[in-house]
């Protein structure tokens, strides 16, 4: 009898130290499950985080603003067409064909080999007057059909003639007088010759004076070379 109740003893112990050993074996495979689980996590949506952040800035980066032109640049601009400069700096479409047509200042060489009476582009459209008013630098430039343009010029109220008179030779863009100044689409006045007439490519504005001719900008200078009669379209000058 003692002898059985040894064995039984022994086996309890046995069994109890295997559910001990098992126990420990399970808990820390559990903890470290717990713990380790949120230390991988983080850095994985750091790592998004991060990712959407750079993405976002290159996106900006690529994505590419409408170029602004500022009005500092649009006055200055406007002002050198109104006067007649010429900015050294970048241009647009509508300058840069004025200085190509107009060259401006003074010239390589003497041109007037270029000089002819020539009709109009359209005789049923043309101009039938161009009317200048000293005193007000106003020339008014009226066409067949009665419609009428008032633009800017730059005469000189002390030397540019008062008359009535016609258009005679007009030259072109090239044109200068004997000092090599430019006096681009020159159209002249036919009973003074070559000596008076309407030009660009000098500067034109309120109190600027020329030494005698009328000046005009580009655009209406060629607009009056190409669309004016030579003795057809009259011109008037009064005071």
């Amino acid at each position: 009898m003692p002898t059985k109740k040894k064995s039984t003893s022994v086996t309890n112990s046995k069994s109890k130290n295997t559910l001990l050993k098992n126990a420990d074996k399970k808990t820390p495979k559990k903890e470290l499950s717990k713990t380790t689980q949120p230390e991988v996590s983080k850095p994985k949506s750091a790592t998004k985080k991060v990712t959407a952040v750079k993405s976002t800035s290159i996106a900006k980066k690529l994505k590419k603003e409408p170029e602004v032109v500022s009005d500092d640049t649009i006055d200055i601009e406007a002002f050198n067409l109104e006067h007649g400069y010429v900015s050294t700096a970048k241009t647009r479409d509508v300058q840069a064909e004025a200085v190509v047509t107009c060259p401006q200042g003074k010239q390589p060489k003497v041109i007037r080999d270029n000089c002819k009476l020539a009709p109009p582009q359209d005789k049923n459209q043309y101009i039938v007057l161009l009317h200048v008013k000293l005193s007000t630098q106003q020339l008014t430039v009226t066409w067949k059909d009665g419609k009428k343009d008032v633009w800017l010029c730059s005469p000189n109220p002390s030397l540019t003639p008062r008359l009535k008179d016609v258009v005679g030779f007009k030259c072109g863009a090239k044109h200068t007088n004997y000092k090599r100044d430019g006096m681009a689409w020159f159209t002249a006045l036919k009973s003074k010759g070559m000596a008076y007439g309407f030009h660009n490519s000098q500067p034109v504005g309120i109190g600027i004076k020329s030494h005698g001719c009328i000046r005009v900008r580009c655009e209406h200078a060629k607009i009056i070379n190409q669309n004016s009669w030579s003795g057809v379209t009259k011109i008037e000058i009064v005071r």
